[in-house]
């Protein structure tokens, strides 16, 4: 159960961030799951593994964006549990050690929730691995696979 005083980690190595200038990707290699989260949801993330627990990042988006913390707590609690259970956060179990955050500047924009939205049609090509995942035919044919199943070449003799 999340509160106030939960504090979070960065996701493990296996989970891949690259911040564009209007939206962040992240892609869990160990899932195959790739994500999209807007400008909220990347400044979100990067509170939540500041070292801050939860209610700091609360605080802070509050002040920066002028919002009522009773309304922005709902909107990050909810992101966070979706960032946990994707593997885009780490619980951690005790303070990890905390970045400085500046005063919160002014954004001149209303808070809004943050967004992640999750991708999947792409796991199976994400999840192979062609150098580890093949047999003596060599890809595209997975080793797992067998010979009745439809694609895999066939060799002519």
């Amino acid at each position: 159960m999340l509160s106030s005083h939960s504090f979070f980690l960065p996701p493990a190595a296996d989970v891949v961030l690259e911040a564009f200038p209007d939206e962040t990707i992240a892609v869990n290699l160990e899932t195959g799951r790739y994500f999209s989260l807007d400008l909220m949801g990347a400044e979100t993330l990067e509170l939540l593994t500041s070292g801050r627990d939860l209610g700091a990042t609360v605080e802070h988006l509050a002040a920066r964006y002028g919002a009522d913390p009773v309304d922005v707590e709902p909107a990050v609690v909810d992101f966070a549990r979706r960032a946990l259970a994707e593997g885009l956060l780490r619980a951690a179990s005790e303070c990890p050690p905390a970045v400085p955050l500046p005063r919160p500047e002014p954004a001149g924009v209303p808070f809004s929730a943050p967004t992640l939205t999750v991708y999947s049609d792409m796991e199976d090509l994400l999840l192979l691995d062609p150098i580890h995942d093949v047999d003596a035919t060599g890809w595209p044919v997975r080793a797992d696979q067998s010979e009745s199943e439809p694609g895999r070449p066939r060799t002519l003799g």
